[in-house]
């Protein structure tokens, strides 16, 4: 797809417009943390190296939107519209709030999502291929067929999420037997 390009200026102009409707378009190196987001719906965007740190996203909605290393810390994902569709690569997501979303399919790669709170989120089937989740909570979650493989810093107990045909890699998988009060040493 072709993206069209935005400058801070534009980006300012299109989100005045009350209800807006903001489709294949690339913003890069923006910042958002002063504009007002709301009731917006942001289709098959890319956001390349932005600042959207604690943006407030109050019933907008984003769908196959992409987000590639762009700060994104405090933002609580759970104002948004539901129904949204998430790629995330090499993005700062720490302190964020996804719970009780539907994120089936969603990926977050190379991401850093310490004290990301997943509690009861659907993550069935995203991908967390290399993602800091240090202090991440997964409470209710269902994680089935997720891949956390080359995942890092996680801690998931089995018998408070769904795990099913989710992909786990040694060493850090043995976290998941940490649940039950056992202990592993090498």
């Amino acid at each position: 797809m072709k993206y069209t390009k935005a400058s801070q200026e534009e980006l300012e102009s299109l989100l005045e417009i009350h209800k807006s409707e903001i489709s294949g378009y690339e913003f890069n190196n923006l910042d958002f943390t002063n504009l007002e987001i709301k009731s917006a719906l942001f289709l098959e965007c890319k956001f390349i190296g932005c600042n959207l740190a604690n943006v407030s996203f109050l019933n907008v909605a984003l769908r196959d939107s992409l987000f590639e290393r762009c700060n994104l810390m405090g933002v609580n994902w759970t104002e948004t519209r539901k129904n949204g569709t998430y790629f995330f690569t090499e993005c700062k997501l720490d302190y964020s709030s996804f719970q009780g979303m539907d994120l089936r399919g969603s990926s977050f790669v190379d991401c850093s999502l310490r004290e990301v709170d997943f509690a009861g989120a659907n993550l069935s089937k995203a991908l967390f291929t290399r993602a800091n989740l240090s202090g991440a909570t997964f409470s209710g979650a269902n994680l089935e067929k997720s891949d956390f493989r080359q995942a890092r810093s996680y801690f998931i107990d089995p018998r408070n999420a769904k795990i099913k045909d989710a992909l786990f890699s040694v060493p850090e998988a043995l976290v998941l037997i940490e649940a039950f009060g056992a202990s592993v040493s090498f």
